[in-house]
């Protein structure tokens, strides 16, 4: 392999003489090179001091991850737009990062702390555990960077932020403490979802949900009607929670169980008659009956609230079986044996009916851990989100944000105009520590409090700033031990990245009118429109009364070829180191065996990958996957990703390198320098160009260059990239190569005889083709 330079004014590009098309080698060096020389700092930019700004922030992936499809997606989207504003002389500052990523790299470290040396991060201590956190981050948090690199990411890298660095920690320490001397944070006690697992509230989107199974209970009527049923039957899905119902609920529309209202029925395990209500808000007359277990379902916890009925919780957050006398023989006993000693006793008094598989019924899971999530009542710390709610609904309305495609409106008024209180606190070590802290006054008359504060020391200042009349009390001042949703300093990304502010000091929050947001563009998948979108609207737009962004760009969720939702148990994960460096089916089938699949799903999983790519992944590079993702985004409802797709992108790319190899190969008799380019642009070299010796074919061949450039600009200023790349490839595949190059043939090899043309094509349109 020969290895030259291509000269341009002050620099020196990298370019490799191959007799064949390498990605491997031709991508190698450019990454390296373009970062040498500061080509995607904003200051060394080719514009001028008043150059407009562009700016965009690339949402940050998990610190313990590696890159996914996904982020290959979000990726190539963003880095096609970033060069298209550098190209148009914009000063672009698109800045990286990594979020800490709470419930995953807390799960990680423990894991590996269990299994060299067999502790729990509760053996450990909490200072000693998060020590151990920081170095696994220390050894390990530059995979996914290097992985973003390969991708060939334009990022500014000189301004790339982790969540949990100083700066952003004071940050979210600072918003944290203006929401909450604001009024919008307060603490109350709500249906939460739990995992037990993770010993942990998450947040709806680590919720999953599957079709359960259907169990049925028979429960006897006490004092039954003359010629009226005597009993009732009830289905569920979770038969271990009923030692904690505390009604049976009917439809007032269900004319099976009229004239039961009132009435009681026997608990079939604690002997003990609970009533019959009316609740058409809760039963739905298709499904039949409903018994009300409020302090485990959200939906019956409401019930109990509207009829007055107690809270009887079964399960603690151990997931194990409460201390209650009715529950004697379930004490302690984990959710999967209760519930089979449950069903067992049931049976014994003859009151299980059987069960069936029901898809009108679903089980919720913890995503992270696989475990079913136990809803529960616990003290929790909230934001209220009404009124910036109502603010971030109407920037939208009001085209003040721009969502593209338009149709996320109607998702985005949806879910702002119904949206609760947020439940910002998660029962972690890793994460932002929630900056609150109580106050135990020794005097026994005055209540405990919670006061928001940088410190103990600031914590108890505060504190006895409200007690002005007892500056002498005593107090002990303690940090909640919480730490704050990964969401939430999520949310507070722009602030970090272009805000410059301060939460502590509205006055110095004050933006220039001309402002119209923080940042250019936001791009970023639809699924997490509102978990990430929203909420960043919602808390920059309180802070410095601008959005973080003027448009929003979203793309739909990639899957298989067949539409199937990427899993590793169906083997049908495309990883895009894979199909950038390749890979035989032995390595994709290892790394199925190093995930935490069971037995039945790594053997289903292994059959899938052996059938989809029994010869594993061809070597294509990040150009061609690049391009092909682009492509795909025509697909606006989801996009179905193929290999084939990619193998037709990478012989688009070979047909590049063979035409550059062309007319590197004839540059003398073309007229090219190939080593002094100038760097002067478009406009330079088309003034150059002689119309008197143009030739038809060049004068057809331009005019078609200019066709092309029209669409491709117009498709990248209107953000349909899939239109921009399909007019690239359209003509370079036919115009260039198979038509223009060819007509270069004739001319160079002696065959002008064939056309009209006496005259080899006219060598300036050849170097501007170069160029």
């Amino acid at each position: 392999m020969q290895r030259t330079t291509t000269s341009r004014q002050w620099y020196t590009a990298p370019v490799h003489k191959l007799d064949k098309y390498k990605p491997e080698t031709v991508e190698s060096d450019w990454y390296k090179w373009w970062q040498q020389r500061g080509l995607f700092d904003p200051k060394n930019a080719d514009s001028t001091s008043n150059a407009e700004e562009f700016s965009m922030l690339l949402p940050p992936p998990n610190v313990t991850g590696v890159l996914h499809i996904g982020h290959a997606l979000t990726l190539s989207i963003q880095d096609a737009i970033a060069r298209w504003n550098r190209m148009h002389g914009r000063r672009v500052n698109w800045v990286p990062g990594t979020d800490h990523a709470g419930i995953s790299m807390q799960t990680v470290v423990e894991k590996k702390i269990e299994r060299e040396t067999g502790k729990t991060r509760h053996d450990l201590g909490r200072q000693a555990f998060i020590d151990k956190v920081w170095e696994w981050k220390q050894e390990h948090g530059d995979r996914i960077k290097l992985q973003t690199k390969r991708l060939g990411a334009s990022l500014n890298w000189n301004q790339e932020y982790f969540t949990m660095d100083p700066r952003h920690s004071q940050l979210v320490r600072d918003a944290f403490i203006r929401l909450y001397d604001d009024g919008l944070i307060y603490r109350s006690t709500r249906m939460v979802s739990w995992s037990c697992a993770l010993q942990s509230v998450i947040s709806d989107i680590e919720v999953v949900v599957e079709f359960g199974v259907l169990h049925m209970i028979e429960f006897p009527i006490v004092d039954p009607t003359p010629n009226g049923p005597l009993s009732v039957r009830v289905e569920t899905t979770r038969p271990e929670t009923m030692l904690g119902d505390v009604a049976l609920a009917i439809c007032s529309r269900d004319n099976r169980y009229k004239g039961l209202v009132g009435k009681h029925v026997v608990h079939p395990l604690l002997r003990r008659e609970i009533p019959i209500i009316c609740d058409d808000n809760l039963v739905d007359p298709g499904f039949g009956t409903g018994v009300v277990t409020p302090a485990h379902d959200e939906n019956d916890y409401r019930c109990a609230q509207r009829h007055g009925l107690p809270v009887v919780s079964v399960f603690g957050p151990a997931g194990t079986v409460v201390d209650d006398p009715s529950f004697l023989d379930y004490f302690g006993k984990s959710r999967w044996e209760t519930r089979r000693n449950v069903i067992s006793n049931l049976k014994s008094a003859n009151a299980y009916l059987g069960s069936r598989d029901a898809e009108s019924s679903v089980i919720s899971r913890c995503s992270r851990s696989g475990d079913i999530i136990e809803p529960m009542l616990m003290p929790q710390w909230y934001l209220r989100c009404s009124e910036m709610a109502k603010v971030a609904d109407d920037l939208v309305q009001r085209g003040s944000v721009d969502l593209i495609p338009k149709r996320q409106q109607a998702t985005w008024n949806s879910w702002l105009t119904e949206t609760d209180d947020w439940c910002i606190s998660r029962q972690l070590w890793w994460g932002h520590r929630i900056p609150v802290y109580r106050i135990r006054w020794e005097d026994s008359n005055t209540p405990d409090s919670w006061v928001a504060a940088t410190s103990d020391e600031h914590a108890s200042a505060k504190a006895l700033d409200k007690l002005s009349a007892k500056a002498s009390a005593a107090c002990t001042v303690t940090q909640d031990v919480d730490v704050l949703d990964t969401w939430f300093s999520s949310a507070l990304l722009p602030l970090l990245a272009f805000g410059k502010m301060s939460p502590l000091d509205p006055s110095a929050n004050a933006q220039s009118p001309s402002n119209a947001a923080l940042s250019t563009v936001l791009e970023t998948g639809q699924d997490i429109l509102f978990f990430w979108v929203a909420r960043m609207t919602m808390l920059c737009t309180y802070f410095v009364q601008i959005p973080p962004f003027s448009k929003v760009l979203l793309h739909p969720m990639v899957r298989d070829a067949q539409g199937r939702k990427m899993s590793k148990s169906l083997g049908n994960v495309i990883d895009p180191m894979d199909v950038i460096n390749g890979a035989e089916l032995s390595k994709l089938q290892d790394t199925l065996r190093r995930g935490y699949l069971s037995d039945q799903e790594l053997k289903r999983g292994t059959k899938e990958l052996s059938r989809m790519y029994p010869s594993g992944f061809q070597q294509f590079g990040a150009d061609a996957l690049r391009f092909t993702l682009l492509l795909y985004t025509q697909q606006t409802q989801q996009i179905n990703m193929s290999l084939d797709g990619v193998r037709s992108s990478y012989h688009f790319c070979n047909k590049l390198w063979n035409t550059f190899r062309f007319i590197h190969m004839h540059a003398d008799k073309l007229g090219v320098d190939t080593d002094h380019v100038d760097k002067s642009g478009n406009k330079q070299w088309l003034a150059d160009i002689d119309d008197q010796k143009l030739t038809v074919f060049d004068r057809a061949f331009l005019s078609r260059l200019h066709g092309m450039l029209h669409t491709y600009h117009g498709a990248m200023g209107a953000y349909r990239l899939a239109a921009a790349a399909e007019a690239v490839r359209e003509f370079v595949q036919r115009d260039l190569c198979d038509r223009y190059i060819e007509i270069c043939k004739l001319s160079l090899f002696g065959n002008q005889s064939a056309t009209n043309q006496a005259s080899i094509t006219d060598r300036d349109c050849a170097a501007f083709v170069y160029n």
